[in-house]
Protein backbone atom coordinates (compact mmCIF):
# COMPACT_ATOMS: atom_id res chain seq x y z
CA UNK A 1 0.00 0.00 0.00
CA UNK A 2 1.02 3.68 -0.15
CA UNK A 3 4.46 4.94 0.74
CA UNK A 4 4.86 8.51 2.03
CA UNK A 5 8.46 9.74 2.06
CA UNK A 6 9.28 12.78 4.17
CA UNK A 7 12.45 14.75 3.59
CA UNK A 8 14.06 17.83 5.04
CA UNK A 9 16.83 19.06 7.31
CA UNK A 10 17.03 18.28 11.02
CA UNK A 11 14.93 20.93 12.73
CA UNK A 12 12.79 21.50 9.64
CA UNK A 13 9.64 20.24 11.33
CA UNK A 14 9.30 16.90 9.51
CA UNK A 15 8.26 14.94 12.57
CA UNK A 16 5.71 17.59 13.53
CA UNK A 17 4.00 17.17 10.16
CA UNK A 18 4.58 13.41 9.94
CA UNK A 19 3.05 12.64 13.33
CA UNK A 20 0.07 14.83 12.49
CA UNK A 21 -0.35 12.92 9.22
CA UNK A 22 -0.13 9.56 10.99
CA UNK A 23 -2.77 10.66 13.50
CA UNK A 24 -5.01 11.91 10.68
CA UNK A 25 -4.67 8.66 8.73
CA UNK A 26 -5.39 6.51 11.77
CA UNK A 27 -8.49 8.57 12.50
CA UNK A 28 -9.87 8.74 8.96
CA UNK A 29 -8.56 5.71 7.03
CA UNK A 30 -9.45 2.11 7.75
CA UNK A 31 -5.95 0.79 7.17
CA UNK A 32 -2.90 0.05 9.26
CA UNK A 33 -0.31 2.84 9.35
CA UNK A 34 3.37 2.07 9.86
CA UNK A 35 5.42 5.05 11.08
CA UNK A 36 9.16 4.61 10.51
CA UNK A 37 11.81 6.84 12.07
CA UNK A 38 15.41 6.49 13.19
CA UNK A 39 14.12 5.53 16.64
CA UNK A 40 11.96 2.73 15.22
CA UNK A 41 15.07 1.12 13.67
CA UNK A 42 17.06 1.67 16.89
CA UNK A 43 19.34 4.40 15.56
CA UNK A 44 20.34 7.38 17.69
CA UNK A 45 19.58 10.46 15.60
CA UNK A 46 22.55 12.40 16.92
CA UNK A 47 25.14 9.74 16.08
CA UNK A 48 23.43 8.15 13.09
CA UNK A 49 24.67 10.84 10.70
CA UNK A 50 28.02 11.70 12.31
CA UNK A 51 30.12 10.33 9.46
CA UNK A 52 29.66 8.65 6.09
CA UNK A 53 29.82 5.13 7.52
CA UNK A 54 27.25 5.82 10.24
CA UNK A 55 25.00 7.62 7.76
CA UNK A 56 25.16 4.73 5.29
CA UNK A 57 24.15 2.30 8.05
CA UNK A 58 21.29 4.58 9.09
CA UNK A 59 19.99 4.98 5.54
CA UNK A 60 20.17 1.22 4.94
CA UNK A 61 18.23 0.47 8.12
CA UNK A 62 15.51 3.00 7.30
CA UNK A 63 15.17 1.85 3.69
CA UNK A 64 15.04 -1.81 4.68
CA UNK A 65 12.32 -1.10 7.24
CA UNK A 66 10.27 0.87 4.72
CA UNK A 67 10.61 -1.78 2.02
CA UNK A 68 9.66 -4.53 4.45
CA UNK A 69 6.60 -2.62 5.64
CA UNK A 70 5.17 -1.95 2.16
CA UNK A 71 2.44 -4.55 1.68
CA UNK A 72 -1.16 -4.93 0.60
CA UNK A 73 -2.75 -3.49 3.73
CA UNK A 74 -0.41 -0.91 5.29
CA UNK A 75 0.25 2.78 4.68
CA UNK A 76 3.94 3.44 5.30
CA UNK A 77 5.13 6.86 6.49
CA UNK A 78 8.92 7.24 6.41
CA UNK A 79 10.03 10.20 8.54
CA UNK A 80 13.75 10.78 7.93
CA UNK A 81 16.16 13.14 6.17
CA UNK A 82 15.94 11.38 2.76
CA UNK A 83 17.97 14.24 1.29
CA UNK A 84 19.71 12.12 -1.36
CA UNK A 85 17.75 11.73 -4.59
CA UNK A 86 19.21 8.26 -5.13
CA UNK A 87 17.58 7.13 -1.88
CA UNK A 88 14.23 8.57 -2.93
CA UNK A 89 14.61 6.89 -6.33
CA UNK A 90 15.13 3.49 -4.70
CA UNK A 91 12.05 3.98 -2.53
CA UNK A 92 10.08 5.02 -5.60
CA UNK A 93 11.22 1.83 -7.34
CA UNK A 94 9.99 -0.24 -4.41
CA UNK A 95 6.58 1.43 -4.60
CA UNK A 96 6.52 0.88 -8.34
CA UNK A 97 7.47 -2.78 -7.95
CA UNK A 98 4.50 -3.17 -5.60
CA UNK A 99 2.22 -1.17 -7.95
CA UNK A 100 1.16 1.15 -5.17
CA UNK A 101 0.86 4.91 -4.67
CA UNK A 102 3.74 7.08 -3.51
CA UNK A 103 4.40 10.69 -2.64
CA UNK A 104 7.13 12.93 -1.23
CA UNK A 105 6.53 15.51 1.51
CA UNK A 106 9.34 18.08 1.50
CA UNK A 107 9.38 20.18 4.67
CA UNK A 108 11.43 23.10 3.36
CA UNK A 109 12.67 25.25 6.23
CA UNK A 110 15.42 27.90 5.95
CA UNK A 111 18.72 26.78 7.43
CA UNK A 112 18.74 29.56 10.04
CA UNK A 113 15.30 28.55 11.34
CA UNK A 114 16.24 24.86 11.36
CA UNK A 115 19.36 25.67 13.39
CA UNK A 116 17.32 27.77 15.81
CA UNK A 117 14.79 24.99 16.35
CA UNK A 118 17.53 22.39 16.69
CA UNK A 119 19.22 24.42 19.44
CA UNK A 120 16.02 24.20 21.50
CA UNK A 121 15.86 20.39 21.39
CA UNK A 122 17.23 17.98 23.96
CA UNK A 123 18.33 15.52 21.25
CA UNK A 124 19.84 18.21 19.06
CA UNK A 125 22.18 17.62 16.15
CA UNK A 126 25.58 19.29 16.00
CA UNK A 127 24.99 22.60 14.20
CA UNK A 128 28.00 22.05 11.93
CA UNK A 129 26.52 18.72 10.81
CA UNK A 130 23.23 20.41 9.88
CA UNK A 131 25.13 22.98 7.82
CA UNK A 132 27.00 20.18 6.04
CA UNK A 133 23.74 18.32 5.35
CA UNK A 134 22.22 21.52 3.96
CA UNK A 135 25.17 21.91 1.58
CA UNK A 136 24.68 18.35 0.29
CA UNK A 137 20.87 18.45 0.21
CA UNK A 138 19.42 17.34 -3.13
CA UNK A 139 16.15 19.25 -3.29
CA UNK A 140 13.09 17.28 -4.50
CA UNK A 141 11.77 18.43 -7.86
CA UNK A 142 8.30 17.57 -9.08
CA UNK A 143 9.56 16.95 -12.62
CA UNK A 144 11.38 13.87 -11.30
CA UNK A 145 9.19 10.78 -11.27
CA UNK A 146 10.59 9.74 -7.89
CA UNK A 147 9.63 13.10 -6.36
CA UNK A 148 6.09 13.14 -7.75
CA UNK A 149 3.55 13.92 -6.43
CA UNK A 150 5.42 16.42 -4.29
CA UNK A 151 4.03 18.35 -1.33
CA UNK A 152 6.34 21.32 -0.77
CA UNK A 153 5.72 22.66 2.73
CA UNK A 154 7.39 25.93 3.68
CA UNK A 155 6.88 27.80 6.98
CA UNK A 156 4.51 30.13 5.11
CA UNK A 157 2.39 27.18 3.99
CA UNK A 158 2.32 25.64 7.45
CA UNK A 159 1.44 28.98 9.06
CA UNK A 160 -1.35 29.73 6.57
CA UNK A 161 -5.03 29.42 7.51
CA UNK A 162 -5.23 26.09 5.68
CA UNK A 163 -2.24 24.76 7.62
CA UNK A 164 -0.93 21.27 6.96
CA UNK A 165 -2.47 19.67 3.83
CA UNK A 166 -3.17 16.39 5.61
CA UNK A 167 -6.38 15.63 3.70
CA UNK A 168 -4.68 16.34 0.37
CA UNK A 169 -1.79 14.02 1.19
CA UNK A 170 -4.21 11.32 2.30
CA UNK A 171 -6.22 11.70 -0.91
CA UNK A 172 -3.05 11.52 -3.03
CA UNK A 173 -2.00 8.19 -1.58
CA UNK A 174 -5.50 6.73 -1.32
CA UNK A 175 -6.93 7.79 -4.66
CA UNK A 176 -3.91 8.85 -6.69
CA UNK A 177 -2.39 7.07 -9.62
CA UNK A 178 -0.37 4.01 -8.71
CA UNK A 179 3.19 3.86 -10.00
CA UNK A 180 3.24 0.86 -12.28
CA UNK A 181 6.10 -1.59 -12.40
CA UNK A 182 8.17 -1.05 -15.53
CA UNK A 183 11.11 -2.76 -17.15
CA UNK A 184 13.58 -1.51 -14.54
CA UNK A 185 11.58 -2.77 -11.56
CA UNK A 186 9.66 -5.75 -12.89
CA UNK A 187 11.55 -8.94 -12.10
CA UNK A 188 12.09 -11.27 -15.03
CA UNK A 189 10.72 -14.78 -14.52
CA UNK A 190 14.21 -16.20 -14.91
CA UNK A 191 17.22 -13.91 -14.65
CA UNK A 192 19.60 -14.27 -17.58
CA UNK A 193 22.80 -15.95 -16.44
CA UNK A 194 25.06 -13.28 -17.92
CA UNK A 195 23.00 -10.38 -16.55
CA UNK A 196 25.50 -9.18 -13.93
CA UNK A 197 28.41 -9.29 -16.37
CA UNK A 198 26.44 -7.44 -19.03
CA UNK A 199 25.17 -4.91 -16.51
CA UNK A 200 28.74 -4.09 -15.55
CA UNK A 201 30.02 -3.99 -19.13
CA UNK A 202 27.17 -1.96 -20.65
CA UNK A 203 27.04 0.68 -17.93
CA UNK A 204 30.82 1.04 -17.98
CA UNK A 205 30.84 1.49 -21.77
CA UNK A 206 28.16 4.18 -21.54
CA UNK A 207 29.96 6.09 -18.78
CA UNK A 208 33.27 5.96 -20.66
CA UNK A 209 31.58 7.18 -23.85
CA UNK A 210 29.95 10.05 -21.97
CA UNK A 211 33.24 11.08 -20.36
CA UNK A 212 34.99 10.94 -23.74
CA UNK A 213 32.36 13.19 -25.31
CA UNK A 214 32.80 15.64 -22.44
CA UNK A 215 36.60 15.70 -22.72
CA UNK A 216 36.25 16.52 -26.40
CA UNK A 217 33.91 19.38 -25.54
CA UNK A 218 30.98 17.77 -27.34
CA UNK A 219 28.05 18.47 -25.01
CA UNK A 220 25.33 18.89 -27.61
CA UNK A 221 21.93 17.40 -26.87
CA UNK A 222 21.32 13.92 -28.09
CA UNK A 223 24.60 12.07 -27.56
CA UNK A 224 24.48 8.52 -28.84
CA UNK A 225 26.30 5.99 -26.69
CA UNK A 226 26.96 2.25 -27.08
CA UNK A 227 24.28 -0.32 -26.28
CA UNK A 228 21.45 2.22 -26.14
CA UNK A 229 18.81 3.62 -28.47
CA UNK A 230 17.87 6.38 -26.03
CA UNK A 231 20.03 9.48 -26.42
CA UNK A 232 21.98 10.99 -23.55
CA UNK A 233 20.56 14.47 -22.91
CA UNK A 234 22.75 16.13 -20.32
CA UNK A 235 23.26 19.86 -20.76
CA UNK A 236 26.08 20.22 -18.26
CA UNK A 237 29.45 18.64 -17.64
CA UNK A 238 28.99 15.67 -15.34
CA UNK A 239 32.15 15.09 -13.26
CA UNK A 240 33.78 11.67 -13.54
CA UNK A 241 33.13 10.92 -9.87
CA UNK A 242 29.43 11.77 -10.24
CA UNK A 243 28.98 9.67 -13.39
CA UNK A 244 30.60 6.67 -11.72
CA UNK A 245 28.55 7.18 -8.57
CA UNK A 246 25.34 7.14 -10.66
CA UNK A 247 26.60 3.97 -12.34
CA UNK A 248 27.11 2.26 -8.98
CA UNK A 249 23.66 3.33 -7.79
CA UNK A 250 22.03 2.07 -10.98
CA UNK A 251 23.83 -1.28 -10.74
CA UNK A 252 22.63 -1.69 -7.16
CA UNK A 253 19.04 -0.96 -8.16
CA UNK A 254 19.14 -3.15 -11.28
CA UNK A 255 20.55 -6.13 -9.38
CA UNK A 256 17.56 -6.04 -7.05
CA UNK A 257 15.17 -6.24 -10.00
CA UNK A 258 16.88 -7.78 -13.05
CA UNK A 259 15.61 -6.73 -16.46
CA UNK A 260 16.26 -8.24 -19.86
CA UNK A 261 19.82 -7.69 -21.06
CA UNK A 262 18.71 -5.82 -24.16
CA UNK A 263 17.10 -3.14 -22.02
CA UNK A 264 20.07 -2.33 -19.78
CA UNK A 265 21.54 0.42 -21.96
CA UNK A 266 18.31 2.36 -22.46
CA UNK A 267 17.39 2.10 -18.79
CA UNK A 268 20.79 3.37 -17.69
CA UNK A 269 20.70 6.29 -20.12
CA UNK A 270 17.22 7.23 -18.87
CA UNK A 271 18.54 7.07 -15.32
CA UNK A 272 21.51 9.33 -16.21
CA UNK A 273 19.22 11.83 -17.94
CA UNK A 274 17.11 12.06 -14.80
CA UNK A 275 20.17 12.91 -12.70
CA UNK A 276 21.12 15.92 -14.84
Amino acid sequence: MPLVVFCGLPGAGKSFVATALVAYLRAHVQQDVEYITEASVHVDRRSGYNDSRAEKTTRSALKAAAEKAVNASTIVVLDALNYIKGVRYELFCKARAESTTYCVVYVDTPLALALERNAQREDQFDSKLIEELAARFEVPMEKNRWDNPLFHLTPEVLDSPDGMPLAQIADAIRFGKTVKAGLATKAAPVAETSFVQELDAVTNAIVEALLTYQREGNLADGLRVPKAQVLVQIQRTMPTSEARRHRRQFIKIAQLRPCVIAGIGDLFVEYLNQQA
